[in-house]
């Protein structure tokens, strides 16, 4: 019997190791594939189209998809802009763009518009299908055209015009839905001069950051952006400091970087920026002031609020190792007592 108790006392603190928190099952994805067809004029081999293009030409293009399960896969396909973030391009239907946070200079260099692509098609299980589709080059000769075409995937037998109605299908959805982008970048005959500018620099309360308009006015692929800056308070004392990591931007694009507060407090009052932006060859140098006030700070407060939550479900759980750490000296005990017991 006393063998059974120490058998049970050993078998109760391993379990006591287990953490106790719960850990959800990773959800395995279907099989979906699209995978560019590079035309015979492709420039180089860049995991995307990257074709000339000349004013007023159409350039017809293909995509392969597969559907590697053995159920039907409805495939959807969506023409997307570039834009930029402090991450470096991305690619948005132009109906869902904050403008407030990024946006295109000039309206004629946002591909979508000019891309021609089919309806929704279902893939029969394990079929594979080439897809046409076009772009139709505008009356412009200088610079780069960018965006890309977004291939959707929904598996079952729901649609996702079905699935936006149901709110309890939401998982689902999500279990059974997969996005792939492919990028169409056009080579326009007169290639353009790069041009980084800095623009307004803001707080912004919603992001708890020093936001600087970054805008690249040229009509290429900016890459090689980097920086360093330094926060100081009215008394130019520096506050923090820190880098801007490597990215790059989409051509004739603009939008806000934010810097994100680094210093302990955040009060109401003016504070200097002095940012040294890398861009290729060009070096700009800025000092501007920053005025944050009690709006700005107020605003601060309901965001990290709201990201409280969020934090502390991140945080280590020390109440369990406490806890394990408990059961585990409350069955030394048990076994020293039973072992005193038997003398």
């Amino acid at each position: 019997m006393k063998r059974f108790i120490l058998k049970l006392a050993v078998l109760i603190a391993i379990l006591s190791l287990i953490p106790m928190h719960g850990c959800a099952a990773e959800t395995q994805g279907f099989l979906f594939a699209a995978e560019m067809i590079a035309p015979a004029n492709q420039i180089g081999i860049a995991g995307h189209y990257r074709i000339p293009g000349m004013p007023g030409e159409q350039i017809p293009l293909q995509i392969k998809v597969t559907n590697h399960t053995d159920q039907i896969v409805e495939v959807k396909f969506v023409p997307m802009n570039a834009y930029s973030s402090q991450t470096g391009i991305f690619y948005q239907n132009p109906d869902d763009v904050n403008t407030q946070a990024y946006s295109l200079l000039d309206s004629r260099y946002g591909l979508a518009q000019y891309m021609t692509v089919p309806d929704s098609l279902d893939l029969q299980p394990n079929e594979i299908q080439i897809v046409d589709f076009s772009v139709a080059i505008p009356d412009i000769d200088t610079g780069t055209l960018l965006g890309c075409i977004r291939v959707i995937a929904f598996a079952g037998s729901q649609t996702a015009q079905e699935t936006d109605n149901q709110v309890e299908s939401a998982q689902m959805l999500i279990d059974k839905y997969q996005a792939v982008d492919t990028a169409v970048e056009i080579i326009l005959p007169n290639p353009a001069a790069p041009s980084i500018s800095v623009g307004e620099v803001t707080f912004l309360g919603e992001k708890i950051a020093v936001g600087i308009q970054i805008t690249n006015q040229a009509a290429l692929i900016q890459e090689g952006i980097t920086g360093d800056y330094e926060i100081m308070d009215s008394q130019n004392m520096v506050l923090f400091s820190d880098t801007i990591d490597n990215f790059k931007m989409a051509p004739m694009s603009t939008f806000y970087y934010p810097l994100t507060w680094q210093n302990k407090t955040l009060e109401p009052g003016t504070y200097a920026l002095s940012l040294t932006l890398h861009a290729g060859d060009e070096v700009i140098d800025i000092r501007r002031d920053i005025t944050i006030d009690a709006q700005g700070v107020d605003e601060a407060q309901r965001t990290q609020q709201r990201l409280s939550p969020t934090i502390k479900s991140t945080q280590f759980q020390w109440y369990e190792v406490a806890l394990q750490v408990l059961i585990l000296i409350i069955i030394v005990l048990f076994i020293a007592f039973v072992r005193r017991k038997r003398r």
